[in-house]
């Protein structure tokens, strides 16, 4: 043990570095006939040495998605750019004051077989709250380290069938909560980033 500890250590990857991984690659841009715009908020909380992710649990009486993981995020309105959706929909969803989040970039998008082109945008927060979940669309506000994800032991991943094809979908276990689909995806492109695993994809596929 270091005799003189570092009584406030930064989180790893730093902010910068972060930042700097989104500058540095060009993002990969998605169109589809037919599929709607939306976007969610990857939203990062400083730990030892590593970020807490922030998760909802979406309201089981919802029209998409009922009761699955979810980031905060939802439909881009028409001239919205992904940053503006993103920080307009957490804060309808968990009550997250925009003017608490440090923008650090969008991500490659991503498309669902449900019909959406989701852009990830990546944010950090100054805390864990506090947040005011609606209860119309979010059952459950939550936080998991990011190491959890990097760790690909954790990675649970499974081949489902839909509408005929055959999709790669991974899952994670945590505090009783099921994170899979679309989360982990933009979870795992996110750590690809990073370098932290070797994953990068457009799709559930």
């Amino acid at each position: 043990m270091s005799p003189h500890p570092d009584p406030t250590p930064r989180p790893d990857p730093t902010p910068q570095f972060i930042r700097d991984r989104l500058d540095s690659g060009e993002r990969r841009r998605h169109a589809r006939d037919g599929y709607r715009r939306a976007a969610v908020l990857i939203p990062l909380v400083a730990a030892h040495r590593d970020w807490e992710v922030v998760l909802t649990r979406r309201n089981g009486d919802l029209p998409h998605h009922r009761g699955q993981i979810a980031f905060p995020g939802g439909s881009a309105d028409p001239g919205e750019t992904c940053v503006q959706a993103a920080l307009r929909e957490a804060y309808e969803e968990i009550g997250l004051d925009p003017a608490h989040v440090e923008v650090l970039g969008c991500h490659d998008d991503i498309w669902t077989p449900s019909g959406f082109i989701i852009s990830p945008v990546i944010g950090i927060l100054a805390g864990h709250g506090p947040f005011a979940p609606n209860p119309d669309e979010v059952a459950r506000v939550f936080s998991v380290p990011l190491s959890f994800f990097a760790d690909e032991q954790k990675a649970e991943r499974q081949v489902i069938r839909h509408d005929g094809v055959d999709r790669e979908v991974y899952f994670y276990h945590w505090d009783g909560e099921t994170i899979w689909g679309a989360t982990a995806l933009i979870l795992r492109n996110f750590l690809s980033l990073l370098g932290l695993i070797d994953d990068r994809r457009r799709s559930i596929a």
